[in-house]
């Protein structure tokens, strides 16, 4: 027997993975109604991609976990590469291994993301909603007791779910994406990986660090984790007699390892988990449907688990797509700014394909080059590289080319993720990143690099751009309020000596009011000395000119929309009345 009832959503994403979990964080403040769908019972304890890279360390920051992940996670700070050493016409002629680089990179290895995500989550005319989902749910009882027949269980329940917008963060079988058959293209052919999670009795010296071992006996991918384990990641040649899952066993994976790293032995104190797995080198040909449906992460893409990109590039592409559904339910953005998570995300995921084919290239063999091409590696796989097309939330006129061409090599350029930097607060001296400052609440900044306001000129310019943001006349002004539900938030970092600034001096934008909670004391920041931890030295870092400053427009997701000089005050007014919805019907 069977029921079925019917609900109403906003955002009906189905998959409570990481990439899902980070996008339903987005409308955690909100009166956004969201659903997750999640076919598994509960939180899979083994197996997932767990190795965090600082970009997705700074989304969680900005999510308001960061601190949790930094009390969970296991830090990882250099990278050490082994190899034979001794290579003719690109084949190994020696066998024994040797260590020849260790780098410094920071990877925060954590088995709670999810966990701490699905904490942090927990939180409301068929017209409206044109994207209907129909979804079987089996009771509790039955799947306890595996028996669907049994007639004192309860009826099996079928739920239409009407919804404004539906993602599908289900991974690599992902079902929604078979709905839309949208196919993905790449690989004819899948790799084929052996996973071990184990605790090692073993005398290689590098153990508790990311190892990347090349033997003419194959490679290994080794990842320190918590509670003395490694990771091993074993790929598999093609053709190899372990290249069927049903003959790689967890015996074969160990004895492959210990081949790869003699002379050092390898044995097993225990292994909590093994997998045999195949992926292939893959990109949806479309990221989803008619701006209504999308697919997030491996739904869309897939890849090998080399460079540890899986879960960080899932989750990247849930925080992108994330504020702008957030924003156009809010009726704050336009919908066509939907179409830009397909123009932002598809080519960062071709690009990981791309990069991820030549990744293992890099340890093949020594190379003079090496300490360059490993360091432009880990910039792709931090997402730091990453630059975003132009469009409307990506606009360039009046922007850094045209006003310091410096600023160009310190990465200050619409598209590219604004550089996390140290300052001290005006109001207590306390010293503080600006990336997590940046909290994800669907609100854009204006960050203005004022010079040193200490100088009656540069006061009064930022006193006059007080002035226009504020003006409801200006077009700005309805959205710089001073609360929680501000659309444009404005926030000072200037290079004066604190003790020759007076906060409240300043033009009230700076420092906005709120009837429950008083001033606003953490919207004005200064580049100098801490007390305790040095000079950040931004002014220096970002190469801003202090005596013209600039002003920089940060997206919701921590992205430069614009850079603009500090009086360019039509640039800012265009960029925002570009970005408004007109539209009624959402």
């Amino acid at each position: 027997m069977s029921s079925s009832n019917s609900s109403y959503v906003d955002v009906l994403i189905i998959g409570a993975g990481p990439s899902g979990l980070a996008l339903a964080n987005w409308f955690r403040s909100s009166n956004i109604r969201v659903r997750l769908l999640e076919k598994k019972p509960g939180l899979t304890p083994r197996g997932q991609a767990e190795g965090l890279k600082s970009t997705t360390v700074e989304i969680f920051e900005s999510l308001g976990i960061g601190h949790k992940i930094w009390a969970e996670a296991w830090r990882l700070e250099e990278i050490a590469i082994w190899g034979t050493g001794k290579t003719e016409d690109g084949v190994i002629i020696e066998t024994e291994i040797k260590r020849e680089q260790v780098m410094q990179d920071r990877v925060l290895e954590l088995g709670k993301a999810r966990e701490i995500m699905l904490q942090q989550c927990r939180l409301g005319d068929q017209k409206g909603y044109p994207v209907t989902v129909s979804v079987t749910t089996t009771p509790d009882e039955i799947r306890e007791n595996g028996n669907r027949t049994n007639d004192s269980t309860p009826q099996i329940l079928t739920e239409e779910i009407y919804a404004k917008y539906v993602v599908g963060c289900d991974g690599a079988h992902s079902w929604t994406r078979n709905q839309l058959g949208i196919k993905l293209e790449g690989d004819l052919t899948d790799s084929m990986f052996g996973v071990a999670d184990i605790v090692p009795k073993s005398n290689f010296p590098d153990i508790r660090k990311v190892c990347y071992l090349r033997a003419s006996t194959g490679t290994i991918l080794l990842v320190p984790r918590p509670n003395r384990e490694i990771r091993l990641y074993i790929p598999v040649e093609s053709g190899s007699v372990l290249s069927s899952p049903k003959n790689l066993t967890f015996e074969r994976i160990m004895d492959a390892a210990r081949k790869i790293i003699s002379p050092y032995t390898l044995e097993v104190g225990s292994c909590s988990w093994w997998s045999a797995y195949r992926v292939g080198q893959r990109v949806g040909e479309r990221f989803g449907a008619k701006n209504r449906v999308f697919l997030v992460g491996d739904a869309v893409h897939t890849h090998s688990p080399k460079a540890g990109q899986g879960m960080n590039t899932s989750i990247q592409d849930a925080f992108n797509l994330g504020w702008k559904l957030r924003l156009v339910l809010d009726n704050f953005l336009s919908p066509s700014i939907l179409s830009t998570y397909e123009s932002e995300r598809r080519p960062v995921a071709q690009d990981l394909i791309s990069f991820d084919r030549g990744y293992l290239k890099l340890f093949s063999a020594p190379s003079a080059s090496f300490d360059s091409e490993f360091l432009r590696a880990m910039k792709f796989t931090t997402g730091l590289s990453i630059r975003y097309s132009v469009s409307p939330i990506v606009q360039v006129q009046g922007s850094a080319e045209h006003i310091v061409p410096s600023l160009l090599k310190a990465d200050i350029v619409p598209g590219k993720r604004l550089p996390d930097f140290q300052v001290v607060c005006q109001a207590d001296g306390v010293t503080t990143r600006i990336h997590p400052r940046l909290h994800a609440n669907g609100a854009f900044r204006i960050l203005i690099f004022a010079g040193d306001i200490a100088k009656g000129a540069h006061l009064a310019r930022l006193q006059s751009l007080g002035s226009w943001l504020s003006d409801h006349e200006s077009g700005l002004g309805r959205f710089t309020v001073g609360d929680s539900q501000a659309r444009v938030e404005v926030l000072v970092v200037h290079c004066a000596a604190r003790n020759n600034v007076e906060l409240m001096e300043l033009h009230e934008v700076y420092r906005p009011w709120n009837e429950n909670l008083g001033w606003d004391y953490w919207r004005v920041y200064a580049d100098v000395e801490s007390a305790h931890e040095g000079h950040g030295r931004v002014y220096e870092r970002l190469a801003i000119d202090r005596e013209k400053g600039c002003s920089v427009i940060v997206r919701p997701d921590g992205y430069i929309g614009m850079v603009v000089d500090v009086e360019d005050h039509d640039s800012m007014r265009s960029y925002f009345a570009n970005l408004e919805s007109r539209d009624t019907s959402l």
